[in-house]
């Protein structure tokens, strides 16, 4: 790839988290994908707004007249398979031709007579997935009189898809939390915050704030860990141009709260914004993993306790159980992962995060 080429797939990516709806993402695409991978034309599937757009490369005149929405004769097909497709292991981006031969392997996919009976076209398919979600696809074709999607073409769209990916997460995010916040009748369990890269809070819905008040079981506020994260993400961060996830999940009295920051240095929402906070308080009876090992939920409270530095008395009064008890979990704790003391146990926790 040369100079040129890597300066505009930076533009496209930066430009990319700066859209604030599918449409500005669509638009952003057929200004300029196609300076990057050549096409004659392209289909566009959002899983999250139900829209298919098939659109051509923008040349000149209005952008408007190179796309347009049709009705997607598999819609049906792709919303009933799409909440039940294993995406963990399969090929993200891939050309027909591989997935015909069987070189790529894609569970359920939607397409699968379209792909497999196409004669005219070269196709290369991007899938649009987050945290093994499916949010949509964008299929782009080219006529079976030029050559075939090259390895160039290929590494380009790997290294795109990604950060769609992501774009769509945090486009998809905003505009749930907006509907759920101007419905009254919906009782929201989803936040969300903005904070500037001085860590001041500078916006967000009124669920957000709630939840910035709420307190861990071992009473450190939530804005307190938020803003942990969030300075951690700025001394790790060494490229400027990537936005990137950090999840957590800490234990409350009204129940886990599952907290996610994207971060960026630059503009994401607006020009004073570097960290986009999006939290989600869960069923108080869910069971958190949070290590490799298989922890009850009350064992996972205890560990928790113990990472922070409590001894035995400080956890029976904050679990309300009696020290015996809290003795007779920790027991079990060692016994599971082959631990001595809690400075064992601590070590290989860490270990296996």
């Amino acid at each position: 790839m040369d100079n040129q080429k890597l300066i505009k797939l930076n533009t496209l990516i930066n430009k990319s988290y700066e859209c604030f709806s599918f449409a500005e993402f669509l638009k952003l695409t057929i200004l300029k994908l196609h300076e990057l991978v050549m096409y004659d034309s392209g289909m566009f599937f959002c899983g999250i707004s139900k829209d298919c757009s098939f659109f051509k490369p923008y040349v000149d005149g209005v952008v408007d007249t190179y796309y347009e929405k049709q009705n997607f004769p598999e819609m049906e097909e792709y919303l009933s398979r799409k909440e039940n497709v294993y995406t963990g292991n399969e090929a993200y981006v891939y050309k027909a031709l591989d997935f015909t031969h069987g070189v790529v392997q894609i569970i359920d996919e939607p397409r699968n007579d379209f792909l497999t009976s196409q004669e005219n076209f070269h196709i290369a398919c991007i899938r649009i997935v987050n945290k093994g979600k499916f949010l949509g696809e964008i299929y782009l074709h080219r006529s079976i009189s030029r050559p075939d999607f090259d390895e160039e073409d290929m590494f380009i769209l790997q290294l795109l898809q990604p950060h769609i990916s992501t774009v769509f997460s945090i486009i998809h995010t905003v505009i749930a939390i907006k509907h759920l916040e101007s419905d009254n009748q919906l009782m929201t369990r989803k936040g969300m915050c903005l904070l500037d890269r001085e860590l001041n809070l500078v916006g967000g819905n009124v669920t957000g704030l709630e939840m910035l008040k709420i307190q861990t079981i071992f009473g450190s506020s939530i804005l307190y860990h938020v803003k942990e994260l969030c300075h951690d993400m700025q001394n790790n961060s060494k490229d400027t141009l990537i936005v990137t996830l950090n999840s957590e999940t800490y234990k409350t009295a009204v129940g886990a709260l599952c907290i996610d920051v994207y971060y960026r240095n630059g503009k994401m929402v607006d020009k004073n914004t570097q960290f986009l906070i999006v939290m989600e308080l869960i069923n108080p009876d869910y069971s958190i993993s949070d290590y490799k090992f298989k922890f009850t939920k009350r064992e996972s409270d205890i560990i928790d306790g113990i990472i922070q530095g409590k001894n035995n008395a400080q956890l029976a009064r904050t679990l309300h159980l009696s020290e015996n008890t809290i003795k007779t979990h920790i027991k079990s704790i060692y016994h599971k992962v082959g631990a001595n003391n809690r400075t064992e146990l601590t070590y290989i926790l860490m270990l296996n995060k």
